[in-house]
């Protein structure tokens, strides 16, 4: 009865109610201790960012404990420095996305792994994929000339390659940490939108995890997935 319900409100044009609209979902990348380097993307044009896509719901880049704690962060320095305060100063619900505990302990040791065993058996591959990550961040930062640069296509696409090449280079325990700690992001960020539907949902996340989230929204139920480049031009 309620799917028919729908396609007669639909047929009549009358617009659905926000309950039976799927939340919308905004990926907006951080660039975390990186914002104190590139200029047109400090922490206070981030909190600019984060306060035009007018979130509802915002999903942040960090553990339960460290979000309910205001723990400071010694990378991902966004957070004392535009997140917390922005908390502080609005009514939305704050999700936390990062997992803790055996699972995370998990998923990290598996990345450990690969970078050790290739530290150990191949060392030289190791120093020119540090290089090449060198090599591409600056590239990119004189490029992101504004935060709809970070959040465009042509930026997920570098990292698209960077983690394929990344991934094949490390082995399969580094993919199945990235590919692991992504869907439990994927997983949150779905949950909460199904719970929140009609919302508008704002994902905080690093600058590297954007192209697969994204990616992985387009299709994802319960969500429909905004051009973030396009909302912040």
């Amino acid at each position: 009865m309620r799917v028919l319900a729908k396609v007669l409100l639909l047929l009549v044009g009358l617009p659905l109610s926000a309950a039976d609209r799927p939340a919308e979902v905004v990926v907006l990348c951080t660039l975390h201790q990186m914002h104190e380097e590139v200029s047109s993307y400090s922490y206070a044009a981030l909190s600019d960012a984060i306060v035009r896509l007018q979130p509802t719901v915002l999903m942040v880049e960090l553990t339960p404990s460290d979000l309910a704690g205001r723990a400071e962060q010694k990378n991902k320095r966004e957070y004392q420095n535009s997140v917390y305060p922005l908390l502080q100063q609005h009514k939305w619900t704050a999700v936390a996305m990062e997992p803790e505990g055996p699972q995370r302990a998990e998923l990290l040791g598996r990345v450990r792994e690969a970078e050790e065993r290739l530290a150990r058996e191949a060392p030289q591959k190791l120093e020119a994929f540090q290089f090449y990550v060198e090599s591409l961040f600056s590239y990119l930062q004189p490029r992101w000339r504004s935060p709809a640069d970070a959040n465009a296509p042509w930026t997920d696409d570098q990292f698209a390659v960077k983690h394929a090449f990344q991934n094949k280079l490390f082995g399969p325990k580094e993919e199945e940490g990235w590919e692991g700690w992504n869907h439990y992001f994927l997983d949150r960020i779905t949950v909460t939108a199904k719970v929140n539907p009609g919302s508008r949902v704002v994902v905080l996340v690093g600058v590297e995890h954007c192209y697969w989230l994204r990616a992985h929204l387009r299709n994802a139920p319960g969500t429909t997935l905004l051009d973030t480049a396009s909302l912040l031009r």
